[in-house]
């Protein structure tokens, strides 16, 4: 028997391979747009697109139906913070990462570093660096928002959108300027890095690139 993670409060069943939902465009959903579906007491999830229980979501899955694991949470609504994976199999990598980090002092080093890179924004530019506009992964974002997100989705986008423009606006106008694109082409002219935007604006480091970037 199916049901959701625990997460989402829901406690409906559901069969193998049975349709739940559909999408804007027609296609059938197999497990809960916005949640991911666990069966075999956690140690599987429910891909939305066939309904296959699998120990997690990969990147070669979600290929064979032409999606990314990006554009595979945008056309489901899923949050990008919500794990693909069986909780099971989740339980075992905490575990096993637990273990690596008290027994190998290599593991411990590298992963101060790596903090680090993050504290300092250097590992966001280096991310931005290898990621620019027109890759697969910015495509395949681009395609699920323009093709498979449900009209829900796209208004909660929407709506999140014009909320955090306020929010700028609001903390432009603590900075001195008078509008959010006075700002940002100060912001150019001074030849600041998305990473100084994005602390300055509290908004998140894709975001503050695009930002940076338009009207550029």
């Amino acid at each position: 028997m199916f049901g959701v993670s625990e997460s989402s409060g829901v406690g409906r069943a559901f069969e193998p391979h049975v349709p739940v939902d559909r999408l804007a465009d027609g296609a059938w959903v197999y497990a809960p747009v916005g949640q991911m579906a666990v069966t075999d007491e956690g140690r599987a999830v429910v891909c939305h697109a066939c309904g296959e229980p699998l120990a997690g979501v990969s990147a070669a899955h979600a290929r064979r139906h032409g999606l990314s694991l990006v554009a595979y949470r945008e056309r489901f609504g899923l949050n990008r913070k919500t794990s693909l994976i069986a909780p099971a199999l989740s339980e075992v990598r905490r575990v096993e990462g637990q273990r690596r980090w008290v027994e190998n002092a290599a593991v411990r080093e590298g992963l101060a570093v790596g903090q680090a890179l993050a504290r300092s924004g250097a590992l966001y530019e280096l991310g931005a660096a290898a990621q620019p506009a027109g890759t697969r992964r910015a495509q395949g974002r681009s395609a699920a928002s323009r093709e498979g997100a449900s009209p829900a989705l796209r208004a909660d986008r929407e709506r999140r959108s014009v909320a955090a423009r306020q929010r700028w606006t609001v903390r432009v106008a603590e900075l001195g300027f008078t509008s959010l694109e006075e700002y940002l082409q100060a912001r150019r002219i001074a030849g600041v890095t998305a990473h100084e935007v994005r602390v300055e604006l509290g908004c998140g480091g894709s975001t503050a690139s695009r930002l940076l970037h338009e009207g550029a």
